[in-house]
């Protein structure tokens, strides 16, 4: 199979398995060699994205702290980049060693044409989220698929994106799924697997319903203009190292920024005395979420067998809105939510909520450190 810039990679390992309790689920392997190109760490190197952001601050250093000083010039990660110009740096450049990259296809039995796909990078706790029982209950009731990635040359974000919709379009044929190609997609990253979600869907948001950012490793990674008006969702953890770095204001200040500046969907939630990996306390919000914003933007009658799916926009003011974790406090706080009309404190940059049922349940969150059942 051939890719932009020309490569050949080998097809080592395909599976279709049955579950025991649902013996006609479809779960297919595969396994790729692919080049270390294709990696966002061999762009931010060699494609010359890396000083782009030079003089382009996005923050109050005063105010937030003093970033290293790789992070003053490099404060987001909102790259000017084409196909063309990443396939001619390859030219150049080479397109380095090859890697392995496992992917997992996952289809509950008997939902007839799947209607979105949860696509996850298996960097960190993404493993632990494609085998959840709570998300393949989800996903039956849903008509969802499935997807994971993980290796070297895409776990923390790729390029091109064209990458990706060549494995679905090729897992629809093998899976006899083929609307696959073009079901939206919800997209869900673990620390630096933050590359992946927050910066494909700065560039494909028109198929992308929903994003997560759990416990990014580089927050600068959110700071994505283009990925604005599709809802996303950022959680860290109180305890994480990653968040105190270099402060734990200046990283959720990142996301406040993006609400400030360009009027960004997103939310973002501190969970309590809890470190990098989310546990069994964090899903739950992370499946109210997906359950939301599927609902939210994607139209019950879209059908992706029958053409692409245009998925609805949503208008800020429809939301509502909640007071932002304060860092002094710190640990469990009740934070005050309200429709986006009525709420009192700064609308442009507390975190937007898509709805009452989302709101309560963020609320609760931050209270309590967990969802009740």
């Amino acid at each position: 199979m051939k890719f932009p810039h020309g490569h050949t990679c080998l097809l080592l390992l395909v599976s279709l398995t049955a579950c025991s309790a649902f013996a006609a689920d479809i779960e297919i392997t595969e396994t790729l060699q692919l080049p270390e190109c294709h990696s966002l760490g061999w762009v931010r190197a060699n494609a010359g994205v890396k000083e782009q952001g030079a003089g382009n601050i996005i923050l109050d250093e005063a105010k937030w702290g003093t970033p290293a000083a790789n992070q003053v010039v490099e404060q987001h990660w909102d790259w000017d980049l084409s196909d063309a110009q990443w396939a001619e740096a390859v030219k150049q450049k080479g397109e380095g060693k090859h890697e392995e990259v496992k992917f997992d296809l996952w289809v509950p039995e008997g939902i007839g044409s799947v209607r979105g796909i949860v696509a996850i990078t298996g960097h960190g706790s993404g493993e632990t989220l494609y085998k959840h029982p709570e998300l393949r209950k989800i996903a039956r009731e849903l008509r969802l698929a499935v997807f994971k990635f993980v290796g070297n040359p895409m776990q923390r974000g790729f390029w091109p994106r064209s990458l990706l919709y060549d494995r679905l379009k090729d897992f629809g044929a093998k899976s006899g799924h083929p609307e696959l190609a073009q079901a939206p997609l919800f997209l869900y990253g673990h620390s630096n697997g933050t590359g992946f979600s927050a910066i494909f869907t700065a560039t494909e948001g028109a198929r992308v319903w929903g994003w997560i950012s759990m416990r990014p490793g580089t927050t600068f990674q959110v700071y994505q203009p283009g990925a604005a008006q599709v809802p996303g969702m950022i959680i860290f953890g109180e305890d994480d190292g990653f968040f105190a770095r270099p402060s734990k204001e200046l990283n959720m200040a990142v996301v406040e920024a993006m609400r400030q500046k360009h009027a960004a969907l997103w939310l973002h939630a501190v969970e309590p005395k809890t470190g990098h990996g989310p546990g069994e306390k964090t899903w739950p919000l992370v499946f109210s979420f997906l359950r939301h914003s599927f609902a939210a933007r994607v139209p019950a009658a879209a059908d992706p067998a029958k053409g692409p799916v245009k998925l609805n926009e949503l208008k800020a003011e429809t939301g509502h809105l909640g007071q932002n974790w304060n860092a002094k406090t710190g640990g469990y706080q009740t934070l005050p939510i309200a429709p986006f009309a009525d709420f009192t404190g700064d609308k442009s940059t507390a975190s937007w909520l898509l709805n009452a049922a989302l709101a309560t349940d963020w609320q609760t969150f931050q209270r309590d450190g967990q969802l009740t059942k």
